[in-house]
């Protein structure tokens, strides 16, 4: 009889097992999962090509080792990138169109980007993760102004950059199998797990990005359960499901954290064993915190673009040859200026700029009879232009190089006098800068720099034409160097030097034609920046 009673309950509980798993896992098909966390179920990645400013001298060996890294990672598999696809890998944080091109051609749910940069003061290198249907970047790592240059050391620090990356990621492993309570995670003691060790299992419910570098700043999690191991080996785990929301909801896919707890200092309390929470109420906040104590928050770096207002004076001359009179003058060794100018940065690279000057004052009316002999003179600038940064490091404020075309317009305007000595002049153009922004050192917050104009179609008009055509040439050049104040302010001081000339051929309406003229300022001018 005890046999027969031993038989049954065996039989019975073996009954009730198979039909709690049978709907534990029936449950579990029901079981809701976010789009956000399907996205970052990451199977396959693609490498995409490495890009570098030295012709591929860096570019191969860093690749080299982010495919060696790749191919004996554990938890992803190595897809080979689409030969025939053509992208620009080193804009493609830019181009969410082209990384889900990416990842549909090569059949694969993530993609990293490698790029070196070497600059004056080292070597940049940047390792960019991007995952998801919606092409955005997920993480970046980066190393900057990096001394070394042998390509081992290169490859060391790749490797650095690729497993502070993975580390990062919302999440350690998944669960790759399920049978009963007992499952299998693809994470081992290779990453610190020993037997008995617990680890939470969570569904990722929202992604919190950089509002305009897209990048993970947070997520928002649900916690599904709880595991405990009890075999564990290099890259695998197996253990059993100790508690979960609901039954069957930790399935295959799940993502895995261990289980880690932030800590906290040991707190300021009462002699009654009080936390003491408010600062101004702590005995020692005079000390610590000192009067009017308020919470520091670090300053934003400028994202948008700067403004910049600048005054200063001017050494100007002009000069005039007519065809009778010869040769007359007219100059003013302390002409006040004043300047405004604005960025507008569309994106690291892109960038429109604005400028806007003015100069009020008099100069001596030499022509012999001529009346009046003080003639009062006006010069108005404004001009506008798009730019393009090429950044030497991975810096957006370090060292740069700039390209940028637009249209400026110099006007200047002087009194009639009877009989004409000077005519009122508007040079305009096409033109193209070239510019360039060094820092001088790590520790010394101070930049210089300096821009060349060149004009490519130099147009005159005048109030009364000095001849019949004119053959006009404009040079222009300026020199600067940058004081940084604070995170969003510099001291700029500034010397411009500036050439405009003028030939005339025919007659021209004023009484006595002009065979040449010219303008020339050098103008020493200081100011402020804001960067915002």
């Amino acid at each position: 009889m005890k046999s027969f009673l031993l038989r049954f309950f065996l039989v019975a509980s073996c009954f009730i097992s198979i039909s709690i798993t049978a709907w534990a896992q029936t449950n579990a098909q029901n079981v809701y999962v976010s789009a956000v966390d399907q996205d970052l179920a990451i199977k396959s990645i693609v490498l995409v090509p490495t890009t570098d400013n030295v012709g591929g001298i860096y570019a191969k060996p860093v690749e080299d080792e982010l495919r060696q890294l790749l191919n004996d990672d554990k938890q992803w598999s190595l897809a080979n990138f689409p030969p025939d696809l053509k992208i620009k890998s080193e804009i493609l944080d830019e181009r969410p169109q082209d990384v889900q091109n990416i990842l549909q051609a090569a059949q694969s749910e993530a993609a990293l980007t490698s790029k070196v940069i070497r600059g004056p003061r080292g070597i940049s290198i940047t390792l960019t993760l991007f995952v998801g249907r919606e092409g955005l970047p997920l993480l970046q790592e980066s190393l900057t102004d990096y001394k070394g240059f042998e390509t081992a050391e290169i490859r060391a620090e790749v490797k650095k950059l690729f497993e502070n990356l993975k580390y990062r990621l919302p999440f350690r492993s998944t669960i790759l199998s399920r049978r009963g309570q007992q499952v299998t995670l693809n994470l081992g003691s290779a990453y610190g797990l020993k037997p008995d060790s617990r680890v939470s299992v969570v569904q990722i419910i929202k992604i919190n990005r950089h509002p305009k570098l897209k990048f993970l700043i947070s997520t928002e999690k649900e916690v599904l359960g709880r595991v405990k191991l009890f075999k564990v080996e290099p890259y695998l785990s197996f253990g059993y499901v100790e508690m979960e929301k609901e039954p069957g909801v930790i399935s295959v896919g799940s993502k895995v954290m261990p289980d880690e707890f932030v800590k906290y200092s040991v707190p300021v309390t009462t002699p009654s064993g009080k936390v003491l929470q408010d600062i101004t109420t702590r005995p020692d906040k005079d000390v610590a915190f000192g009067e009017e104590p308020q919470e520091w928050l670090p300053t934003m770096p400028p994202q948008f673009g700067k403004i910049e207002l600048m005054a200063g004076l001017s050494n100007y001359t002009q000069n005039a040859t007519l065809v009778t009179s010869g040769s007359i003058s007219g100059s003013n060794n302390l002409a006040p200026n004043i300047m405004a100018r604005g960025e507008l940065w569309l994106n690291p690279e892109w960038y429109v700029g604005l400028q806007l000057r003015q100069s009020v004052f008099s100069i001596d009316n030499n022509l012999a009879g001529s009346s009046p002999s003080k003639l009062n003179m006006a010069i108005g600038q404004y001009g506008v232009n798009l730019g393009y940064n090429f950044l030497l490091t991975n810096d957006f404020f370090g060292p740069k190089l700039q390209i940028a075309a637009g249209y400026l317009n110099t006007n200047f305007t002087v009194d009639d006098s009877t009989p004409t000595a000077f005519t009122t002049m508007k040079y305009g153009g096409l033109m193209i800068s070239l510019a360039g922004q060094f820092p001088v050192s790590e520790e010394v917050p101070v930049d210089i720099g300096g821009k060349l104009d060149f004009f490519l179609n130099s147009a005159l008009s005048e109030n009364k034409s000095s001849g019949a055509s004119s053959d006009n040439k404009i040079n222009a050049f300026s020199f600067f160097v940058d004081y940084k104040m604070k995170t969003r302010f510099k001291i700029r001081g500034e010397i411009l030097l500036e050439n405009y000339n003028s030939d005339f051929s025919g007659t021209g309406q004023r009484a006595e034609s002009a065979t040449s003229a010219s303008h020339k300022l050098t103008t020493l001018m200081g100011g402020v920046q804001y960067l915002f």
